[in-house]
């Protein structure tokens, strides 16, 4: 593991759940290792099952608590057997994160009905059927439960077409907008919910983006890089732990300071 997990306890998650959608790549991927690696048991869900079971099975050679479960988050009926499968193998679940999303870059007059259908189906509607399963069970849970849902900063400065269009733009507003009215209507409530704000992060999911434009984007940060998988992991971990317990119905930017310019 890199830097941004040293100041986390190795047992800072021992006896604790998450379940993480995402998985087989990139920032999801990189947040069930963050996770694993600090004694979490961690539920791998991803629709990706090839991709999905190659590394959760590194992950359990490395002695983590590994679940896989293939997941479609743009199928209701996918997630509820994902819930389902929870229900039945963990004592109780601690945390949601959702990662899941498809990443497009089109201009406004190549996105058709069935581009927005997918890019919504994905990023929005997946991401609230996912928390609504996940607060169901929190609810029951005396101990309650922590959601984190990842959103972009193009959700709040746009797309543009170029590394995010208004399709994909629009959906992670819709996200922030999730996430803060489910914050309100479930105020008091042993349950904390909470967004992350990704800026431009060298991952798979931006691999339609070719290295010249990744360097031009880079050079225009005031951190000049862009974010890694590792940044938003750790980001993730502080949003779940006992550290951010008062932090509530936020979105929370690491970008690199992409949003401040």
């Amino acid at each position: 593991m890199t830097d941004n997990y040293a100041t986390f306890a190795n047992d800072a998650f021992a006896g604790r759940s998450v379940l993480i959608t995402g998985a087989a790549s990139g920032m999801g991927l990189e947040t069930a290792r963050a996770f694993a690696s600090k004694g979490a048991e961690v539920i791998m869900c991803d629709r990706d099952t090839k991709g999905l079971e190659q590394h959760a099975g590194a992950l359990r050679e490395s002695g983590a608590k590994i679940h896989a479960v293939t997941v479609d988050v743009s199928n209701p009926d996918s997630i509820s057997k994902a819930f389902a499968y929870c229900d039945e193998k963990l004592e109780r679940l601690d945390n949601v994160v959702t990662c899941a999303a498809v990443i497009t870059a089109k201009r406004i007059f190549e996105q058709d009905w069935a581009h927005w259908e997918r890019v919504l189906g994905v990023n929005l509607l997946g991401t609230f059927f996912t928390v609504q399963a996940g607060v169901k069970r929190f609810l029951e849970n005396p101990q309650g439960g922590n959601i984190v849902c990842v959103a972009s900063d193009a959700g709040v400065c746009g797309g543009g077409g170029l590394i995010a269009d208004t399709a994909y733009a629009a959906s992670k507003a819709g996200t922030l907008s999730l996430v803060k009215s489910m914050a309100r209507e479930l105020a008091g409530k042993k349950v904390r919910i909470n967004a992350l704000n990704p800026g431009p992060t060298d991952s798979p999911m931006h691999s339609h983006i070719d290295q010249a434009l990744k360097d031009r984007i880079a050079a225009n940060l005031p951190m000049r890089r862009m974010g890694r998988p590792t940044d938003m992991a750790a980001a993730i971990m502080f949003l779940c732990s006992d550290a951010a317990s008062f932090t509530y119905g936020s979105a929370l930017d690491v970008d690199g300071g992409s949003m401040f310019r």
